[in-house]
């Protein structure tokens, strides 16, 4: 299959192929946030390549991205012409390392990546736009430091609690590794990995799509959009606790004990365990606002006729 960059060159010269530009549309839409960028590098004529010897320029991409790796900062140089015959290769490099780091080729452009590590509950981020977002530990963020395009793109990581900036001129669009999200100003949560991700809407109305974007739901409170593969569906919220990863707060009306776990170690970072050798079928009814963990534990006792045992800041719990 033909490198990606080699297409993008090509197009960018408007050499390409009908079925060419139809691998550059679906890239696009995936990754409309690196197109923009390398399509102005390209028009500024930002980089200038000259005998490009790819193992030597392998070597010196790599010791500036280690140089920048404390700093997430890559800084490009700026000439006032460009060679379009070696832009393959300075695409190419461009390429791979744009999504992963900072780069200063204009001030309003820099490509900032936030992300919360494992031991933070959410990470608040403000965008230049006045958007929120709240992100859940192991998540990460990347977007322009300001806004200066027709949309405002965004790529997610993780989990996050969106409350967006509403401009009706200015489309709010998040990217994940399958999926698009589409909102002028309203509130949700996003939660992606690999191959799912799961969209609930607390306020306002929300376009979930493919990446492909040959399907796609709109959703509103109380709904959710799942999107798996080229599949998009949407149904009823289930879990009223989809966001107390954030809030703290929890409500279970006859939960499965599993379940009831299985949601205050969103929040309380994976403390609580059950025996996987026993089978326990307690269901419980009670609500917790940020409760101390002895709290909860007494109440799990208490109502299941369990015991919890503590070691290591794990909470075990068996019959």
């Amino acid at each position: 299959m033909p490198d990606i960059y080699d297409i993008l060159s090509k197009h960018f010269l408007n050499e390409t192929t009908e079925s060419e530009e139809a691998l550059i549309k679906a890239f696009k839409k995936e990754n409309s946030l690196e197109y923009s960028m390398l399509k102005k590098l390209w028009n500024r004529g930002d980089i200038k390549v000259k005998d490009f010897d790819s193992n030597r320029a392998w070597i010196k991409m790599t010791q500036k991205i280690q140089v920048a790796s404390k700093s997430k900062i890559i800084k490009l140089s700026i000439y006032n012409q460009i060679l379009k015959a070696a832009a393959v290769a300075a695409i190419l490099i461009i390429g791979i390392f744009s999504t992963y780091y900072l780069i200063s080729v204009l001030p309003d452009k820099q490509v900032v990546i936030a992300s919360a590590n494992i031991t933070e509950k959410e990470k608040e981020i403000t965008l230049s736009d006045g958007t929120i977002v709240w992100l859940n530990k192991n998540a990460s963020l990347s977007f322009t430091k300001k806004f200066t395009e027709d949309e405002r793109h965004v790529r997610l990581t993780g989990e996050a609690f969106f409350k967006v900036h509403r401009n009706t001129n200015k489309p709010f669009i998040i990217t994940t590794s399958n999926s698009s999200i589409r909102v002028l100003g309203t509130s949700f949560n996003v939660n992606s990995d690999k191959t799912i991700t799961k969209v609930i809407v607390a306020t306002g109305k929300v376009k979930v799509s493919n990446s492909a974007g040959t399907k796609n739901v709109v959703i509103t409170p109380g709904l959710s959009a799942t999107v798996d593969g080229e599949e998009v569906e949407s149904q009823e919220v289930i879990n009223p606790n989809y966001l107390a990863w954030k809030t703290g707060k929890f409500s279970f009306q006859n939960t499965p004990l599993q379940q009831v776990l299985k949601d205050l170690n969103t929040y309380y970072n994976n403390i609580f365990v059950l025996n996987p050798s026993t089978e326990f079928d307690c269901k419980l009814t009670a609500e917790f606002n940020k409760a101390k963990i002895k709290n909860i534990i007494e109440t799990i006792e208490l109502t299941c006729d369990l015991k919890a045992t503590q070691k290591e800041g794990t909470y075990f719990i068996n019959k």
